[in-house]
């Protein structure tokens, strides 16, 4: 799946943040909005569900260029040798649904996908350099869990799925004394909601006051082959945060 999807529709609620001091070794902000995309695909005629709204028309959300928005952000001031943990909770949601019909001699297939997406970036107040949080930051295509986006940039994947669904009926023979003639459909939905927590860390981040900042994006794809109908859906909702800040032992490193 790729993030730089064609059809992204969200709907986003009110969110909150608790009011931080930024001299604080410890700060937190909380999420309750809510992140969803849908995709659909059908060639049978089915009504498919639609719930959301455009995120670029319908809220005033700011979405990077690879389509993270921010969900979650907190200031903090550093002294000299300080690294900050950084601990991101989310609740998400899949909704997978492929639907096929087939006659005798034909194959159908239908694929539904989602999947959720994280990251932390923290940025320098007085110089607007921005860092990646690890794992993240030596993300590569070879390592389980990191999803790249159009333009190459890594998040962690929190959920995903790919669901596949294929039928194939044989040609009838038809005997002398009958006929044999007949259709079949096959449905299969799945639909989850979990909870998870990311560690992200981000050492030695030196003198200054930070921003720090949890992105979110949601993906999802629907294809049909044949006769048959594709929904994919992802979302997030309700999420917390909490950065603290931290001396990590004498020349530590990854």
């Amino acid at each position: 799946m790729r993030l730089g999807i064609a059809f992204v529709i969200s709907v986003f609620a009110c969110g909150s943040a608790f009011a931080q001091n930024a001299s604080s070794k410890a700060t937190a902000a909380i999420n309750s909005a809510v992140g969803c995309t849908l995709q659909t695909a059908t060639t049978i005629g089915d009504t498919v569900p639609q719930q959301c709204h455009d995120i670029f028309t319908g809220a005033a959300v700011t979405v990077t260029a690879d389509n993270f928005a921010e969900i979650m952000k907190s200031t903090i001031k550093v002294s000299n040798s300080q690294s900050l943990f950084v601990s991101p909770s989310l609740v998400t949601g899949l909704y997978t649904q492929t639907k096929v019909k087939t006659s005798p001699g034909t194959s159908s297939t239908a694929v539904a996908e989602g999947g959720v997406f994280l990251r932390a970036i923290v940025t320098n107040q007085a110089t607007g350099d921005v860092q990646i949080g690890y794992p993240v930051a030596v993300c590569t295509a070879d390592i389980l869990g990191c999803h790249a986006d159009v333009n190459g940039n890594y998040g962690v994947t929190l959920d995903t799925r790919v669901q596949t669904l294929t039928q194939d009926i044989s040609t009838c023979v038809v005997s002398t004394r009958g006929t044999c003639t007949f259709d079949l459909s096959t449905d299969l939905i799945l639909q989850t909601t979990s909870a998870h927590t990311f560690n992200f860390i981000f050492p030695n981040v030196g003198v200054g006051s930070y921003t720090v900042s949890i992105q979110a994006a949601v993906n999802a794809g629907a294809s049909v082959a044949g006769l048959g109908t594709a929904v994919g859906a992802a979302a997030y909702g309700l999420g917390s945060l909490t950065v603290e800040s931290v001396r990590l032992v004498h020349d530590f490193s990854f």
